[in-house]
């Protein structure tokens, strides 16, 4: 009998634990989702631990922008194809 407790105990706990992990993130509560696409608007929150937000976003935005300015030269050299 008491070996049947703890094996049903067990498998509840294991049950438990590994639903947990599947649990979806929803819209509402995930504050990257509510933002546009692509949107650096949310880094400002770093403010609340400590950091300086508004600096942070511009140096993403930055990094951003000079992605997409390497990004465009890449396609410009790849619509030009090799020079023979």
């Amino acid at each position: 009998m008491k070996t049947k407790l703890r094996l049903t105990f067990i498998t509840m706990i294991s049950t438990m634990v590994l639903s947990s992990g599947c649990e979806e993130k929803t819209a509402a509560t995930d504050p990257i989702v509510q933002s546009t696409p692509g949107s650096t608007k949310p880094l400002e929150a770093a403010d609340l631990v400590g950091y300086d937000g508004k600096t942070l976003r511009k140096s993403v935005d930055h990094i951003k922008e000079a992605n997409e300015r390497h990004g465009q030269q890449i396609e410009k050299m790849a619509e030009n194809g090799p020079d023979q």
